[in-house]
């Protein structure tokens, strides 16, 4: 399945408007979501060979997201090859399909399918399950425009989505909000961090563009799996034991500026994606509390410590603040007994 994966055409759908995109980013996250309230491994692609690609042991699930407004989609314009497009919504689709791999494909779209002028109610619509002179029709249409002999409709869905898709933001954050209290049984320390933490780690994944060859990289640069989900969640979790609940408590003890100050802090550096960098200075600075434990007398005072020993080393995007934060992070994780993963 991998071979072939890779041996697929990469979505070369030139630029597209930023609301779009962003309507795109959001629904996988939506997806995420769904895939992780589901039993088994998983990973969420972003934009590589269609916008949204779902991944699991044995089978690809291809999602192209389409917003229609004000009319419906149906067959004539499904199938309707646009003067400067070189394939049908169908046809391109139809591009990733094999009969020797498990391939599913979908069409997300916030309007009903319109078949002989009447909306198709239900959620999901298989094409191939539609009346048998439309699944002709479409046929004929796509063979004609693939030069193929057969082509098979009983893999291709059609998802009515209910969702704002103008303005899905506050939909999506409220769902992911919700999922959070569902997986973990607690509610996240900063619903806007987590929120924002999400969807700048699938920013980041979708807008990776250097070439990419192997499959284990598309995994790790283009995807969300169910793991690097979970430690997301788990950075947020009030009772897990990664030193940001004690460093909350610290911080509602200082004055009032500086607790706004460390609380905007921590905002802006729980939304960070991870990064093999700062993981790595995090472990160099939990050491460098194993080695020193003798001498650390408190919190000031490691502070005034660790501080001169690395803040050069940390990105340019990281503010003071946000080191200090990020020490205060390490030392409640290690005097909790926790370890750094």
């Amino acid at each position: 399945m991998e071979k072939y994966y890779m041996n697929l055409p990469k979505d070369l759908s030139g630029s597209i408007s930023k609301n779009r995109f962003r309507i795109e980013l959001l629904w996988g996250i939506n997806k995420i979501i769904e895939a992780h309230k589901e039993l088994g491994d998983y990973t969420v692609i972003f934009d590589f060979k269609c916008d949204i690609e779902l991944h699991k042991k044995d089978t690809i699930s291809f999602f192209q997201i389409k917003t229609k407004i004000p009319s419906n989609f149906n067959t004539n314009n499904l199938c309707k090859i646009d003067k400067d497009k070189q394939n049908s919504i169908l046809g391109k689709l139809y591009l990733l399909y094999s009969p020797d791999v498990d391939i599913q494909l979908f069409i997300v779209s916030n309007k009903h399918l319109k078949i002989n002028n009447r909306n198709i109610d239900c959620e999901i619509q298989c094409l191939g399950e539609l009346d048998s002179n439309v699944v002709s029709k479409i046929q004929e249409e796509l063979s004609k425009e693939l030069d193929l002999d057969t082509i098979n409709l009983d893999n291709i869905y059609y998802i009515y989505d209910g969702i704002d898709f103008v303005n899905p933001e506050n939909a999506i954050r409220g769902k992911l909000i919700k999922s959070f209290e569902d997986i973990t049984g607690e509610e996240p320390i900063n619903p806007n961090a987590f929120y924002r933490l999400v969807y700048n780690t699938v920013i980041e994944k979708a807008c990776y563009e250097l070439n990419l060859t192997k499959y284990k990289d598309v995994i790790t640069y283009k995807g969300i799996t169910r793991s690097s989900f979970e430690k997301m969640l788990n950075a947020h979790r009030m009772e897990s034991i990664n030193g940001v609940y004690d460093t909350n408590n610290f911080i509602k003890q200082l004055q009032p500026f500086k607790r706004r100050e460390l609380n905007i802090a921590m905002s802006n550096l729980l939304s960070l994606p991870r990064s093999i960098r700062i993981e790595d200075l995090k472990r160099r600075i939990f050491k460098f509390i194993i080695n020193n434990e003798k001498i650390i007398k408190d919190e000031d005072n490691y502070l005034n410590l660790v501080s001169k020993k690395f803040d050069d080393e940390f990105d340019i995007e990281f503010t003071n603040a946000m080191k200090t934060v990020q020490y205060l992070i390490v030392y409640y994780i290690y005097v909790g007994g926790g370890e750094l993963d």
